[in-house]
């Protein structure tokens, strides 16, 4: 498992942080309400991506991930 992978792309939240790697996206995620299904589902691929050694995994997290801190107005 490896959460020090980095996101194929930067996210930048409204509050001035940057999400570079799933260790940071790991970290926003465990603050966020878990009831909401978004980050729910968004948790669990970060979690597929940490533990598999290629690269669709992580391109994977990182749109679902972008897409859950949309919906919830953190980007």
């Amino acid at each position: 498992m490896s959460w020090s992978r980095r996101l194929p792309k930067r996210i930048y939240l409204q509050d001035g942080r940057t999400i570079t790697t799933l260790a940071q996206a790991r970290e926003v995620w465990l603050a966020l309400d878990p009831s909401n299904p978004h980050w729910r589902d968004a948790g669990e691929v970060l979690l597929k991506a940490a533990y598999s050694g290629r690269q669709t995994p992580i391109v994977d997290a990182h749109v679902l991930f972008a897409q859950a801190l949309k919906a919830g107005g953190l980007i």
